[in-house]
């Protein structure tokens, strides 16, 4: 299984190796568009100064007057542990072609170590995760490998029973890329089923104790600097490069009303979700963990402003830890597939003077293919069966 998941992560990089030279010039036509090296430059990476402690998002305006949002200071649009860990291996390189090369050799450990763990819960089901076509087209795309290793890390000490671990590897992943923070509730929700309040204790303290520890200083030292990410997600509007239904559905609807409408949706699938999971720890006399949370990722997925390719990477673990029928990986890989061809030859097409044509009409495909398929994929998976056996050692704390 390790070897499948090298061969795909070698893939990804000599895929996405294609850009290194000239990468506007071949970025969309050659499929190798990618943020890693895109940000390096645009997001000042190449200045080498340490993110978040200096500069912050400011406002400028292109030479038509169009205002835009940009951060400055090396800050990234994602929170503090992704910002650090895209500004290392920039001090030790010149151009975003050895950028893009130390930044894979540093991220494709994670997607070994995800899969290890994968491995440890469910032995060959995590082929799901290492024999999947998404490493190839994300595996470098974005920072989203660490975020990955981090929540199967908390679903690995959940199944181990060792729930302030569980709760503190959460607490990495939101500040990786925010989500996880959505698990901590069925996390704690999980532990008042049994009466286990002494646990319920421990993952709020080790929850709170690491998110502090990690942003603390930031947040104190340079509090706009910090603030910076979650603004710049804020005043993000939904357009051309968001791939969401809101984009493609609802233009009519401006920044501030999804500024209101998608928290709102996302507080109520978690508030359904949990629900769900409360209704069915009721009659099962276990709550259903890990289906909640694939429920509650996959609503997020669904409603954000923008639901960038790379999320796909999300959801693969949950297609090894659920008992899902096949069909469900296998329709959603072909329609990611769909959406990341069709999304790149789209911006191809349009620097060629053309809009519609068979790029258009697989991003479509794409776009609302998995829509659909996000939204049924909340049914399937409340009301599935785990499929993690039961844990060889149990602990405590």
């Amino acid at each position: 299984m390790l070897a499948c998941v090298a061969v795909l992560t070698l893939a990804g990089y000599f895929l996405k190796a294609q850009c290194i030279g000239d990468y506007n010039a071949v970025r969309d036509k050659n499929l190798c568009s990618n943020d890693i090296q895109f940000l390096y430059g645009n997001r000042h990476l190449d200045q080498h100064q340490f993110p978040y402690l200096h500069g912050g998002l400011v406002q400028r305006h292109y030479e038509d007057g169009t205002p835009y949002d940009d951060l400055t200071g090396g800050t990234l649009e994602y929170p503090v542990l992704t910002g650090i860990f895209a500004w290392f291996p920039s001090v030790f390189v010149g151009n975003d072609g050895d950028y893009l090369r130390l930044s894979a050799l540093l991220l494709a450990p994670f997607s070994f170590l995800t899969a290890f763990l994968l491995f440890r819960m469910v032995r060959w089901r995590a082929l799901l995760y290492g024999a999947a076509p998404p490493l190839v087209w994300y595996s470098f795309h974005n920072w989203d490998l660490l975020v990955v290793a981090a929540t199967v890390g908390a679903f690995y000490a959940w199944w181990r029973q060792r729930y302030a671990w569980s709760a503190a590897w959460l607490s990495i992943g939101a500040c990786l890329k925010f989500w996880p923070l959505f698990f901590v509730l069925p996390l704690l929700l999980d532990r008042l089923v049994k009466h286990d309040r002494l646990n319920a204790a421990w993952v709020v303290a080790s929850f709170t104790t690491v998110f502090g520890a990690i942003n603390g200083f930031f947040a104190v030292a340079n509090p706009d600097g910090w603030w910076a990410p979650y603004a710049f997600q804020q005043h993000r509007a939904a357009d051309i490069t968001s791939n969401s239904i809101w984009f493609w559905g609802f233009p009519q609807l401006s920044t501030d009303d999804l500024n209101t409408l998608v928290p709102c949706l996302v507080v109520l699938g978690v508030a359904v979700a949990c629900g769900v999971g409360w209704w069915r720890a009721k009659r099962e006399g276990l709550f259903p963990f890990v289906q909640v949370c694939g429920a509650v990722l996959a609503v997020f997925m669904l409603t954000n402003k923008a639901h960038s390719p790379q999320y796909a990477l999300w959801l693969l673990p949950f297609f090894c830890l659920l008992r899902l029928r096949w069909g469900w990986w296998l329709g959603y890989m072909l329609l990611d597939l769909c959406l990341y061809v069709g999304l790149f030859r789209w911006y191809y097409d349009l620097s060629q003077g053309r809009d519609f044509g068979l790029a258009k009409q697989a991003l479509v495909i794409g776009v609302w293919g998995r829509a659909v398929m996000l939204l049924l994929l909340v049914v399937v998976m409340l009301t599935s069966r785990t499929a993690l056996p039961e844990p060889v050692s149990p602990r405590r704390g």
